[in-house]
C-alpha cells in the first residue's frame, strides 16, 4: 500500500480506505482514482473508510476541501467511516460542507446511506477526468528560475 490509499468498486458503491497519514499528494492521487472509478462505475456513491488511519495535520487535511470545489457540482453523496470523536473532528476540516454523513464504526449503515444515490451522466466524469490529469501533469512540470514552468517557456 505505497499509495496510502485503496480505490475500488464494490458493487455500486466506491470505497477509499485510507491508513497511512496522508500528504497533498495523497489526496490527489486518491481524488484522481475515485473519479475515474465512478466514471467506470456510473456511481456517485464514495463511501471513506477511515477506521484505520492515522491522524493527519490539519494543513494536508484542509487541501480536500479545495480538491473538493474542483467536484462539487457533480454532486456526490458521501460517507464517511470513522473510529472515533478525533478522526472524526478530521473529516469534518477535511470535507467541509457537502453531501456527507459520518458514521461509527458502522460500515453497514453508510452503505444503506449510500444506496439510494442515482446514477449520472458520464459526460461531466469524462471532462472532469481530463482537468484532474492536466491538473497533476502540469504540478509535476519542473519550474524555471523566473517562476514559469520549463514547458510553459518553450511553448511561448
Amino acid at each position: 500500500m505505497d499509495e496510502g490509499f485503496i480505490c475500488e468498486a464494490v458493487g455500486s458503491l466506491v470505497v477509499v480506505r485510507l491508513s497511512q497519514p496522508v500528504t497533498t499528494r495523497v489526496l490527489e492521487e486518491c481524488q484522481l482514482c475515485v473519479l475515474e472509478t465512478l466514471q467506470q462505475t456510473g456511481s456517485k456513491a464514495v463511501l471513506y473508510d477511515l477506521t484505520e488511519m492515522s491522524p493527519t495535520p490539519v494543513n494536508v487535511l484542509l487541501y480536500q476541501r479545495l480538491l473538493d470545489e474542483h467536484i462539487r457540482h457533480l454532486e456526490l453523496r458521501r460517507a464517511i467511516v470513522v473510529p472515533n470523536t478525533h478522526i472524526a473532528h478530521l473529516a469534518r476540516l477535511a470535507f467541509g460542507v457537502g453531501d456527507y454523513k459520518l458514521f461509527y464504526d458502522d460500515l453497514e449503515a453508510a452503505k444503506r446511506f449510500l444506496r439510494d444515490a442515482s446514477p449520472f451522466s458520464s459526460a461531466d466524469w469524462s471532462i472532469r477526468v481530463t482537468e484532474e490529469r492536466r491538473l497533476r501533469e502540469r504540478r509535476s512540470s519542473p519550474r524555471s528560475s523566473g517562476g514559469r514552468r520549463e514547458r510553459d517557456r518553450v511553448n511561448r
